[in-house]
C-alpha cells in the first residue's frame, strides 16, 4: 500500500498579540496540542487528519487548525481504519509542516520563532488508548 500526502491546508488561523512588555526576566508560554481524523466521502482512497493547535506566549497567543489530506493507491478499509496509521504514522508525517509553518508565522510577524517540540506519537497513542 502506497500513501501520499496529497495536500495540506490552514484551515483557521488566529495571531493575536498581547500587551508587549519590554523586560522580560522569564519566558512563560503553553503549547497544547490536539488531532482526529476524517474520510472523505468523495473518494474512498482518501482520509485526513486535522491538528488545532494552541499557544500561548507572553507576547501573543495563536489558535490554529490544519488539515492535511492523504491519498492511498487503494480504498480505505476497515482494517486501514483500525490500524496505527491513523494515530501515529500520519500524524508523524504531518506534524513537520506544522511546526515549520509556527516557526516561519512567528518569525515573520516580527518575534522570536516559536519551535515546537517533536511529539511522540506513538506514546501519545498509547495514552490516548488507555483513556
Amino acid at each position: 500500500m502506497n500513501i501520499q500526502l496529497k495536500e495540506w491546508k490552514v484551515k483557521n488561523l488566529s495571531f493575536k498579540i498581547n500587551d508587549i512588555q519590554i523586560e522580560k526576566k522569564t519566558k512563560k508560554n503553553s503549547f497544547n496540542l490536539s488531532m482526529g481524523h476524517f474520510f472523505s466521502e468523495e473518494n474512498s482512497k482518501e482520509f485526513g487528519i486535522g491538528f488545532r493547535i494552541n499557544i500561548k506566549d507572553e507576547e501573543f497567543n495563536i489558535l490554529m487548525e490544519m488539515v492535511f489530506l492523504f491519498e492511498l493507491d487503494e480504498d480505505v478499509d476497515e482494517k486501514f481504519k483500525q490500524s496505527d496509521f491513523l494515530t501515529i504514522n500520519a500524524p508523524a508525517i504531518a506534524f513537520p509542516y506544522v511546526r515549520s509553518y509556527i516557526s516561519n508565522l512567528t518569525l515573520q510577524s516580527g518575534f522570536s520563532p516559536i519551535i515546537l517540540p517533536s511529539v511522540n506519537f506513538v506514546k501519545l497513542a498509547k495514552k490516548i488508548s488507555n483513556k
